[in-house]
């Protein structure tokens, strides 16, 4: 019988991906003809800039380029969806992010970016027409000899060092990672709310890129100038505006079709992306039992346990949370007795995955937290510290009637050597801990957890008034301790890291705050929820002491 992972793999992913690859094709042209709008555009002759940009658009060459621009995005999307990843891994300093970018399937991807890049560099030259067209040109209108067209080769160099950068972006920066939206809305309306924070990024990554770029040309530039020109004989013009830093920088109109360039490249790039996360992160509905025996594998509880593919497992807990809020139906299914024999088989199932999944959360916090401790520094009594700097000042003294080359002495010159090193701004910027990435790591798939944790608190909830058999209360006791338990190794580890809690409104899709955050306050407020619907009964179903005390400072509302 064939896994959930595959059947989902052949059935739901690859026409999701389908559909966003194709939907990202589609709209190339749009783009296409909104790159070329702002290219023709001279302020100060509105009536030139409309009658060049018509001529324009309705001509053979860039019709045919548009077909060109569509086949290699579309190359690059199918190539690019191997790339996305639920579970990011986020490296502690930016240092060891290094090694994370020379992997071997990174550095095909940076390959295929660089050459797209040049390819759609390439083809934005000839949609720029004029100065920008062709590689080489007439040295002077009555003259037989060719120059090389720096212009033309700066655009092109961009176009690479675009798709060069975009790795850092797309690694980096997490635009790899696919986040699933709080709030369930239509595929439109998601794109359309998420289109400008998109373009903006683009315009952000690009300004900050062509800098270095710059930089980079008027270093380096005269290589791949002067290697192309040795290899197709072309000469150079006596006065090359790109020679100097004065013509490089103050050549304004070749810095707007540059921005322009990057600009195009980048924001085609993230909008396939946009589309790839919008149908990969859309809401699937696992069936909670079947009788039919090709699907007895694929429903939700297979789902919730299938670890081969984070992508639907977190698929699964999505749908799990929405059944537990929102559907009634599903719910009465959910807690139904299997016939003939009486047996809650569909809870116990769920139950046990979602037990499990926070038990591993608790059991990584609780780690964490017992290493913190360990390291921690213990201080000695004040009597100890002094006649221990008693000895040391000794051994200083003793240290100095000898000679300068004594084993301390080289140790003390070493540390404050290390210790220089690391004061400098530079060196701690590269092997300084990136803020909160321990967090992050520690946390990178707390929306498994937060799901679980929502899910069996409004399951609980609603048993109150569903739960015909009483399958839901049976396990109260459980569900109570497990959560609980978690929710004291997150304040604990709060405390132990010096992190600030803060309070979050779930109900906002908002991807920049933290998981841990989120964690926390998913909770607090499921086991409000729970408290609020049974009260002080549940101190009658048998909780251990420890958990009973815990539940304690819920019931007096003082977390």
């Amino acid at each position: 019988m064939e896994s959930i992972d595959k059947w989902f793999q052949r059935e739901v992913i690859q026409w999701r991906t389908g559909a966003a690859i194709a939907w990202s094709v589609i709209t190339l042209p749009i783009i296409s003809i909104v790159y070329l709008f702002l290219t023709s555009f001279q302020l100060f002759h509105p009536l030139q800039w409309t009658t060049d940009f018509v001529s324009s658009l309705f001509s053979l060459t860039f019709l045919s380029n548009i077909v060109l621009i569509m086949l290699v995005n579309a190359g690059f999307y199918v190539y690019s969806k191997n790339t996305y990843t639920v579970i990011p891994t986020m490296s502690i300093t930016r240092f060891s992010q290094l090694p994370q970018l020379c992997k071997g399937s990174v550095m095909m991807y940076a390959a295929l970016c660089w050459g797209c890049g040049l390819i759609l560099g390439w083809v934005c030259t000839c949609i720029l027409g004029d100065r920008y067209t062709s590689l080489s040109k007439q040295c002077a209108a009555d003259s037989e000899l060719y120059c090389i067209n720096e212009y033309h080769l700066f655009v092109v160099l961009y176009g690479g060092f675009t798709g060069k950068m975009y790795i850092v972006y797309h690694y980096i920066n997490q635009n790899n990672v696919l986040h699933f939206p709080t709030l369930q809305q239509a595929k439109f309306f998601q794109v359309r709310g998420r289109m400008p924070r998109t373009a903006w990024s683009a315009l952000g990554h690009v300004i900050f890129q062509i800098k270095f770029f710059y930089i980079f040309y008027y270093l380096f530039g005269n290589i791949p100038r002067d290697a192309i020109a040795e290899t197709l004989s072309l000469k150079f013009e006596r006065e090359s505006r790109l020679d100097s830093l004065f013509g490089l920088l103050f050549d304004v109109a070749l810095l707007w079709q540059t921005i322009l360039v990057g600009l195009f490249i980048q924001f085609s790039w993230c909008y396939g992306a946009l589309l790839y996360k919008v149908y990969n992160t859309q809401y699937y509905e696992f069936p909670v039992s079947t009788m039919f025996d090709n699907f007895k594998n694929k429903c939700l509880v297979d789902s919730l346990s299938c670890t081969n593919l984070p992508l639907l497992q977190a698929l699964g807990f999505m749908d799990l949370d929405l059944l537990a809020k929102h559907s009634y139906t599903r719910r009465k299914e959910l807690f139904s007795l299997s016939q003939p024999g009486g047996h809650p088989h569909n809870w116990n199932k769920i139950l046990a995955v979602c037990l499990a999944v926070i038990q591993e959360m608790n059991d990584t916090v609780q780690e964490v937290n017992w290493k913190i401790l360990a390291n921690a520094p213990v201080r000695q009594p004040h009597a100890e510290k002094t006649a221990s700097n008693g000895t040391s000042d000794g051994l200083k003294h003793r240290s100095s009637t000898t000679d300068g080359t004594s084993k301390p002495a080289t140790s003390a010159v070493k540390d404050k050597i290390v210790n220089g090193l690391k004061k400098r701004s530079l060196l701690t910027f590269f092997t300084g801990e990136v803020p909160d990435n321990t967090h992050k790591n520690l946390f990178a798939s707390a929306f498994i957890q937060i799901w679980a944790v929502d899910a069996l608190s409004s399951l609980v909830v609603a048993s109150f008034h569903e739960d015909s058999f009483g399958v839901v209360q049976m396990s109260l006791r459980d569900i109570i301790t497990v959560i609980l338990n978690l929710q004291e190794n997150i304040d604990k580890h709060f405390k132990l890291t010096g992190g600030v809690s803060r309070r979050v409104t779930k109900d906002v899709n908002n991807n920049d705050v933290p998981l841990k955050y989120l964690l926390q306050s998913s909770l607090k407020s499921s086991i409000y929820s729970i408290i609020n619907t049974f009260g002080k009964h549940l101190l009658d179903i048998g909780l251990p002491m420890e958990t009973e005390k815990k539940l304690h400072h819920f019931l007096d509302y003082r977390e």
